[in-house]
């Protein structure tokens, strides 16, 4: 992810002077006390331990600074069946990845349902909240394609054993191809954000 950003960050001539990248743990961010506005997570503060971070965003933040963790629901708007197909794609990739990979190797992923609750129960915010908003977007096969593809329990059986999921995948692909029959189509996009002020 740090080096697509920092490829795309090559192509945004105007705001390059005023974006970095930093590589870190959000546990341990690299700002003074009190010094910053917005924190956010896109897609990845089930990734991270919420104890810690959350005492690390409240240490960073400014009295009224804003919190937001935001996930896209998945799979996107789009057609029962291939919804159905989606999902279990997504929970035979997790019944082979537990075969796979010894428990102690695997990532922890905390449930993004917990993540209000557990930012409720930190104590840092004076308020905290989930919103839930859509945005439609265009989009082809190839690209729903790409966003199952992306999904990390999916990369991991990929990258132990190429061959795990290809006719899960190939099937998969094969529907969503004949569903856009090569067009671009609007696609609804729902986003859950989680909204804490400290």
């Amino acid at each position: 992810m740090l080096g697509k950003a920092l490829e795309k960050l090559h192509f945004l001539k105007d705001s390059a002077p005023s974006l970095s990248f930093i590589q870190g743990f959000s546990n341990q961010l690299p700002f003074s006390p009190d010094s910053v506005d917005i924190i956010t997570c896109s897609q990845s503060f089930h990734w991270m331990d919420p104890g810690s971070t959350l005492q690390e965003v409240s240490r960073c933040l400014r009295p009224g600074g804003i919190f937001a963790a935001y996930d896209c629901d998945w799979p996107l708007v789009l057609q029962p069946d291939i919804e159905a197909r989606y999902s279990h794609l997504i929970a035979t990739s997790e019944a082979l990845l537990a075969e796979l990979q010894p428990a102690a190797e695997q990532a922890c992923k905390w449930d993004k349902e917990g993540h209000l609750a557990r930012m409720k129960a930190s104590g840092v915010f004076t308020y905290a909240r989930e919103i839930v908003f859509h945005n439609t977007e265009n989009c082809d096969a190839q690209r729903y394609v790409g966003l199952m593809l992306s999904q990390g329990g999916i990369q991991t059986v990929l990258k132990l054993d190429p061959a795990a999921l290809t006719q899960d995948i190939a099937g998969f692909t094969a529907d969503v191809e004949q569903f856009f029959q090569g067009r671009t189509l609007p696609v609804l996009i729902s986003y859950r954000m989680r909204v804490g002020v400290k």
